[in-house]
């Protein structure tokens, strides 16, 4: 089984290298005729936003699909199951490859960050489909946000996952790799750099405030306020908001 898994891993990275080469061939193409060519129409029409904009979206809905849907799935095991594995042992490290495995696309998706209603919007949630996220309907994902282990984070309908947070499905603990499925539930709000580790449940209409952080396994019932690192209840969604919450917090506390 370990000489299987490994084997496995490397047909992953052989058949990733080729499929990307495959896939810039409209940039290859691009730099074939600026070399070669001498019409100075034809070389602003390919050096114009409109072709690049495109040729580098065919690029990476190229990859996106066949990258997730016959690479990933023909040497990865596409859905992890949860559990505790060995990070040194084969399984181990063929987890720890599947975990990664959507950095390639996600890293191309960057580029549309400049447009953030769409990118976080249409693009990010949508695309990242790919890769098994299960996300809702109508939530935003703010650029520079980190979904890890996409197939085993769900995020409900009119959620929002705020700038530069990070959610994710596994953790790493010693030499070994906890998986574990995260779900955002709906009408939620994760805040500004805060951390959803793995594990963790969101009921419906919760909060978590800025520069929080939910430990692992933890669980916010329906309609509260979180907020600190580690998070703790902060109040009700329905009740009164103080004047000094901080204060308020740090009496709590």
């Amino acid at each position: 089984m370990s000489l299987v898994n490994d084997l496995r891993i490397v047909l992953y990275f052989a058949l990733t290298c080729i499929l990307l080469v495959v896939s810039f061939f409209p940039e290859g193409w691009l730099v074939y005729f600026l070399v070669t060519t001498s019409d100075l129409g034809l070389i602003h029409f390919l050096l114009s936003p409109l072709y690049l904009f495109l040729a580098y979206s065919f690029t990476v809905l190229f990859f996106g699909v066949f990258h997730s849907q016959i690479v990933v799935r023909l040497t990865l095991p596409f859905l992890i199951k949860p559990g505790i594995y060995p990070r040194y042992s084969s399984q181990g490290r063929l987890i720890a490859v599947r975990i990664a495995a959507d950095g390639i696309f996600k890293s191309m998706l960057k580029v549309y960050t400049a447009l953030p209603f769409v990118w976080g919007i249409f693009l990010f949630p949508q695309l990242m489909r790919l890769y098994g996220l299960k996300v809702g309907k109508n939530v935003y994902i703010t650029t520079r946000t980190y979904i890890e282990t996409a197939g085993l984070v769900e995020i409900g309908d009119n959620s929002f996952i705020g700038y530069n947070s990070v959610v994710t499905g596994h953790a790493n603990e010693g030499t070994s790799i906890v998986v574990s499925p995260t779900k955002v539930g709906k009408n939620c709000m994760v805040g500004t750099y805060s951390i959803v580790a793995c594990g963790v449940e969101f009921g419906d209409n919760s909060i978590l405030g800025a520069k929080s952080g939910v430990i692992k396994g933890q669980k916010i019932p329906p309609n509260e306020v979180w907020i600190g690192l580690p998070a703790k209840k902060l109040r009700n969604r329905k009740e009164k908001v103080s004047e000094n919450r901080w204060k308020d917090t740090q009496e709590k506390r």
